[in-house]
């Protein structure tokens, strides 16, 4: 059976998308609202994606940096040194990051972010 990755709460993924610098309470009550929709749309295509191998171990953890620009195209993705998964699982995150390209954009642009940090829980 094909297992899902998930990604951690939406609510830990929002800060991570809001940027360097910048906080909830700086962010305009609808921002806010369409930023955790741009995590959700994100979170929804890199899963889409994914092709999880039969090595997974449910609750290991994974971070993966993406570098992106405006367009959804990605430039790079870089799994975290401190990656739970092995090397199958990590080959297969940052292939179903790079599959779920372009990444969400057309009605985020006031949210769009080059660079999203994004973890990963396996169930």
């Amino acid at each position: 059976m094909m297992k899902m990755l998930s990604l951690l709460a939406v609510v830990l993924l929002v800060p991570v998308l809001l940027g360097p610098g910048q906080a909830h309470a700086a962010a305009a009550p609808g921002q806010v609202s369409l930023r955790t929709a741009y995590a959700m749309a994100i979170r929804d295509r890199i899963i889409a994606s994914w092709l999880p191998p039969a090595t997974m171990t449910s609750g290991q953890h994974c971070r993966v940096a993406i570098t992106q620009l405006p367009g959804g195209t990605i430039v790079s993705v870089k799994v975290d040194a401190a990656c739970q998964f092995d090397a199958a699982g990590k080959a297969a995150l940052e292939r179903a990051v790079l599959r779920a390209q372009p990444l969400p954009y057309k009605g985020f642009e006031a949210v769009f972010d080059r660079s999203l940090n994004i973890g990963f829980t396996a169930p």
